[in-house]
């Protein structure tokens, strides 16, 4: 069943409290993105707030894999989500004393970026940690339709606040909200503790040793140039979804509310897509297809000033773009050989956390020469970049698992132990 991994009480838990925290996190990205609008009218600056969110992962993002190496990584989740609900606390008070600035938004959503790069490892790997070997693929999906409900759940929670309550009360109620089911990450216990040994000895040599495993295997450097592409110039339109909505639909924050909300609903089909195709299509014909359709749907919505027409375009868009992402973690995580999984995951997620040059570089050419073609011209140079990848370097690939190549001699200290795959939430 493609739910299987629901059976398991542990994996039940930590769904659950993935899901509030993922659904608090995005609320509080979608509130402070339009306080940021309200007090600049900057679409750099907007562009900004989630681009710090993702930011500290370039800098953090293997030292966060090699903790969820050598710890409990229960512990290393619920004191990176206590820090996260500490600046959501904070931003909160200083708006509802009346003294926040746009530099305290950006300043505190620095903290939440490196929390979230220290704690995403470690949580990615629990995902597997909780469900047998032979489910990982239907849990991996399984737990990205969950996140994807939070896409839904989130602009719902935070659009209802922010236009009734305002800014402070949005900020606060989510950041509450947080604080119980923090501590459903202490109360599951894994199926099996996995062994930690490999992750002993230098970190940049490990470091070095996963990059060199995804160079020498020609499926895994495809999939990895594809998700490059795909985060540097298309999945950086969220981003300008304030902006898009103020100054091309001049619908305000009801647009914004809207069109987070018809990402989250193209979301989810595109998840439950996802976990219907899983083992059914080609791993490369299901990434490079669904990224080649989701740049051109981008495109398309940068052209338009209808906000109804923007918000079909945005659920078409939003449900092409997710069997890109959630293929693409799959097949990199189950793919990698073994005793490389964790190296690979910590440099996907790397490799994601480039996603804020991007986004900065689209919202500092919207300040010059518009959103609409900023964001079109954008996605456009994705879909071409992609196009030249499948046809240059992509590798055929089996239904439901890359074919591997047999990777570069590496030394034995440099092979981490871990056994199981980790995996990124997009």
């Amino acid at each position: 069943m493609a739910l299987s991994a629901f059976a398991f009480p542990a994996f039940r838990v930590f769904a659950a409290a993935q899901f509030v925290s993922f659904t608090v996190l995005t609320v509080q990205i979608i509130v402070r993105s339009w306080m940021v609008q309200e007090l600049t009218g900057s679409p750099f600056l907007v562009a900004l707030v989630p681009s710090l969110h993702l930011l500290p992962t370039l800098a953090l993002g293997f030292f966060g894999g090699e903790l969820a190496d050598r710890f409990d990584r229960r512990k290393i989740v619920f004191w990176c989500e206590a820090a996260l609900i500490a600046s959501y606390v904070s931003l909160a008070l200083l708006v509802v004393t009346g003294v926040a600035e746009a530099w305290h938004v950006l300043a505190t959503t620095a903290v939440i970026g490196v929390a979230y790069a220290l704690a995403s490892p470690a949580r990615q790997a629990l995902l597997t940690d909780v469900v047998p070997p032979q489910i990982q693929r239907r849990a991996i999906g399984s737990y990205m339709l969950v996140i994807h409900l939070t896409l839904l759940a989130a602009p719902a929670l935070g659009g209802t606040l922010l236009t009734m309550q305002g800014i402070g009360a949005a900020l606060m109620f989510s950041a509450l909200l947080a604080v119980p089911f923090a501590f459903l990450n202490l109360r599951f216990t894994p199926l099996a503790a996995p062994i930690r040994a490999g992750a002993q000895g230098k970190l940049i040599k490990n470091l070095v040793a996963g990059v060199g495993y995804i160079r020498s295997d020609p499926s895994m450097r495809s999939m990895f140039l594809g998700l490059l592409v795909m985060v540097l110039f298309v999945n950086t339109w969220g981003a300008m979804f304030p902006t898009i909505a103020q100054d091309v639909l001049g619908q305000g924050a009801a647009g914004l509310s809207g069109l987070t909300m018809a990402l989250g609903a193209g979301a989810i089909i595109g998840a439950i897509l996802a976990v219907f195709l899983e083992g059914r299509m080609p791993d490369a014909w299901q990434q490079f297809g669904a990224a080649l359709l989701f740049a051109g749907l981008v495109a398309l919505l940068a052209v338009s000033t209808s906000f109804p027409v923007s918000l079909a375009i945005t659920v078409a868009a939003s449900a092409a773009g997710a069997p890109f992402f959630i293929n693409n973690m799959i097949a990199t995580q189950v793919g990698a050989a073994d005793g490389f999984r964790s190296r690979v995951v910590s440099v996907r997620y790397v490799v994601l956390a480039i996603q804020p040059v991007g986004m900065m570089a689209v919202g500092a050419a919207a300040e010059m020469v518009g959103p609409q073609l900023a964001l079109g011209g954008s996605a456009v140079i994705g879909a071409v970049l992609v196009g030249l990848i499948a046809v240059a370097g992509g590798v055929p690939m089996r239904a439901g698992r890359p074919v591997e190549a047999q990777p570069a001699p590496v030394e034995a200290e440099a092979v981490p132990a871990i056994l199981v795959p980790q995996g990124g939430s997009d």
